[in-house]
């Protein structure tokens, strides 16, 4: 059995690497249930499942929509087909969607190796892909729904397709239609391709950037173009958008310093090997510039740009490992100070391996916003009319009515007196008022529920009481400002 797997790791590398890669991405695809943000729930999950209930519902918005509706369009063709076999239980299609994500994470991986490969030799790209296959955040972020991850696969394509244009001229194109598809999917990941155009013309390789540049139209034409057109009435309707809201809204989320994602980088990758590996990104910098300049370019605009939400740096996150690594690596086998302390090489690399499995187990196993998922989820086949919400200290989430199997689910908010005050003074009619209420905290917990029913005139029973996970509980402790991951109470409004 030993002997197999060396002549595994000897012979076929980059088999090996896949299936090491695939099990830890298995355990996130069982374990890692619920959304880890906003936008990879209630972006394609969401969109997709109130589309399936209301097939206007994308264009019954008033106006141009600055998101491509590509990746929701793909979570309403699979949800329909799973509904098809019969498979509705949300929580089992949420099983499949993770899967399929894992699958598809592996490129990422794959063309990590193949990148390192054709930069440095067979051996550093093994090094490359083992940390690609392990690194701790990405079977967590693989099995997520962030846009942001998912155009890394076709992003990181393109850039292996450019690197071995010379060897076929039609790898260019091929890079192009990559290139698209990550446009498509993301589409701040055009100054990376655009910056990389500009560097082929620089280098006179004015063949290889009108390929890149002519498949990069066809996909983003046939893809973007005809849906916006379709949706929107004309193409690239929603890249429009995006580029004017963005432009005139940029401070009204998370803002920072131009240090932010710098900071985030080197934490990141594990200090201090995380200092040394970008230092290997800078000396080996000649080798890499192809992939090095767009990376920073992106890397600079995104930092230069007011709002810094962290999931927006994360295109660019494997391929910095993949040229730091490469960088590192180079760099040590020319030097004579690394080849006289090996001994401080090998323990700066077990303290990041150490940091990293600590790190890569629970993110693995992360059940996130576990409350809200759980919460809506044991209303699933319920008769829901309406939902009251009684929020604590930290007030109340948009729930995910996806979990719930049925939209709209007319919501009443009642955490505030005026609001109590106000329900209980309309008629009381049955068929209109909420018969469930999600109740937020466990502040002053009975003194509320009295308040509610006295006000209400209804007796609340509770059916469930969700806690959060270790995680959840974690983030919320450091950031209760952030992470609203409260306890939540699932009652029965029964009317007297």
């Amino acid at each position: 059995m030993i002997n197999s797997i060396k002549r595994l790791w000897s012979d076929r590398p980059l088999l090996a690497i896949i299936l090491i890669a695939l099990l830890p991405r298995l355990v996130a695809t069982v374990s890692s249930k619920g959304y880890a943000m906003h936008d990879d729930h209630f972006g394609p999950i969401e969109q997709a499942f109130i589309v399936m209930q209301y097939p206007t519902a994308w264009t019954d918005r008033g106006g141009t929509f600055g998101h491509s509706f590509v990746y929701p369009a793909l979570h309403y063709g699979l949800f329909n087909a799973l509904e098809a076999v019969g498979i509705r239980d949300p929580q089992t299609t949420m099983y499949i969607v993770r899967f399929l994500h894992a699958i598809y994470s592996l490129l990422i991986v794959y063309f990590g190796f193949r990148i390192a490969e054709v930069l440095s030799s067979r051996e550093i790209a093994k090094k490359v892909g083992l940390i690609l296959a392990l690194f701790w955040a990405l079977p967590f972020l693989s099995v997520r729904g962030l846009i942001e991850v998912v155009c890394i696969p076709p992003l990181m394509a393109g850039c292996y397709f450019v690197l071995i244009s010379e060897q076929r001229r039609r790898n260019a194109f091929i890079a192009g239609l990559c290139f698209g598809l990550a446009f498509v999917f993301r589409y701040q990941t055009l100054p990376l391709t655009g910056t990389l155009g500009l560097i082929l013309l620089y280098q006179k390789k004015l063949k290889d950037m009108l390929l890149v540049a002519g498949g990069f139209l066809v996909t983003a034409i046939v893809i973007q173009g005809s849906m916006d057109t379709f949706a929107w009435g004309y193409p690239f309707a929603s890249f429009i958008e995006y580029v004017r809201y963005n432009a005139t809204h940029s401070e009204d989320y998370t803002t920072g310093p131009w240090y932010n994602y710098t900071l985030l980088v080197l934490g990141t990758l594990i200090p201090p090997m995380s200092v040394l590996l970008l230092y290997g990104l800078y000396k080996n910098r000649r080798k890499t510039i192809l992939l090095l300049v767009p990376v920073l370019v992106f890397f600079v605009l995104h930092s230069s740009f007011p709002n810094k939400q962290e999931r927006f740096i994360l295109p660019v996150i494997p391929l910095i490992l993949v040229l730091s690594i490469v960088g590192w690596e180079e760099y040590v086998k020319s030097s004579t100070f690394w080849s006289r302390h090996q001994t401080i090489l090998r323990t700066l690399w077990i303290w990041f391996w150490l940091v990293n499995t600590a790190l890569l187990i629970p993110f693995s196993v992360y059940y996130c916003k576990k409350t809200r998922v759980e919460a809506l989820y044991s209303l699933y086949d319920k008769p829901v009319t309406a939902l009251f919400q009684a929020g604590g200290k930290d007030g109340i989430t948009q729930p995910p009515f996806f979990y719930g199997g049925k939209y709209p689910i007319p919501m009443v908010d009642i955490s505030s007196e005026q609001k109590l005050a106000e329900i209980a003074s309309k008629p009381a009619k049955s068929s209109e008022r909420p018969n469930y209420m999600l109740f937020y905290g466990t502040d002053d917990y009975d003194q509320r529920v009295r308040r509610i029913e006295s006000a209400l005139h209804i007796r609340m029973e509770l059916e469930h009481r969700f806690e959060p996970s270790f995680l959840d509980y974690v983030f919320y402790r450091l950031n209760p400002a952030h992470n609203k991951n409260e306890t939540i109470f699932v009652f029965k409004a029964l009317y007297q």
